[in-house]
């Protein structure tokens, strides 16, 4: 459960300042989004996904409406890393909400850690390395090994496996020298690296919360955070389990 931030804890630590952006709406989003809103089940939401399935879903044109808009949001930060996902819904999405021409600054790394959901549907399948160096040429590609998407399987992986993704994605965030920081990631691996891994602590410090912070991000949706290392949760594995070097993420919500 969230818990209200202490300012001095914050103050106390090592933090940066990210704004996580869910991409725009893509291809296979519009019928299961809808259903998702109006209580479907699990199966019958990744059942309406698969049926509007479709290789690397792009962006609709209400998608990019929505990154457009958002950019209002991103561009009052002074943001000098922004990375996103290697699918392109998500690299399209962080090019409209910053656009290198108007943060000619900052580093573009494409991470693999924060793809969507891995395996069985082909929207969380990227395209040729090639392909997406030629579409988005102000990105480092550099963290796609092959270039064909061999990380994608028939089957999809577990919810813990796509937190820890998420999980180590953060830990790459908080040891680069970049204090401010835009992340444009997906739906399910946002949730899943938010609520189930053990070591990632949410808190909330915003003085008129909407929604809790725990809920899912609606496409396009962007939250402003404070993230540093949580040194309590350090303690607790380095006694508990004998793992001194996987050290706790706290996520602190702030207004924007």
């Amino acid at each position: 459960m969230a818990q209200r931030a202490s300012i001095n804890a914050i103050a106390s630590n090592c933090s940066k300042r990210i704004l996580i952006v869910r991409h725009g709406q893509a291809m296979h989003n519009p019928r299961a989004e809808v259903a998702r809103a109006n209580g479907c089940s699990m199966d019958e939401f990744v059942a309406i996904m698969r049926e509007d399935d479709v290789l690397d879903a792009p962006l609709t044109d209400i998608g990019r409406d929505q990154a457009k808009l958002a950019q209002l949001q991103a561009a009052e930060l002074d943001i000098n890393l922004v990375v996103s996902s290697s699918l392109s819904r998500a690299l399209e999405t962080a090019d409209r909400v910053c656009p290198p021409s108007h943060q000619g600054g900052a580093n573009r790394v494409c991470c693999e850690h924060f793809r969507e959901v891995n395996g069985s549907m082909l929207n969380a399948k990227r395209s040729r390395k090639s392909d997406l160096e030629k579409r988005f040429t102000s990105w480092n590609f550099d963290d796609l090994k092959t270039e064909d998407d061999l990380l994608w399987t028939p089957t999809m992986e577990t919810f813990p496996e796509v937190a820890e993704r998420g999980y180590l994605g953060l830990c790459w965030l908080m040891d680069r020298p970049e204090d401010s920081i835009l992340l444009v990631a997906h739906g399910g691996i946002l949730a899943y690296m938010m609520t189930i891994h053990p070591l990632i602590s949410l808190r909330d410090d915003r003085s008129n919360p909407t929604k809790p912070v725990e809920s899912r991000f609606d496409n396009c949706e962007a939250r402003l955070y404070t993230m540093s290392w949580d040194n309590q949760s350090k303690e607790e594995l380095a006694a508990g389990k004998g793992n001194a070097q996987r050290r706790g993420i706290m996520l602190t919500q702030v207004d924007k």
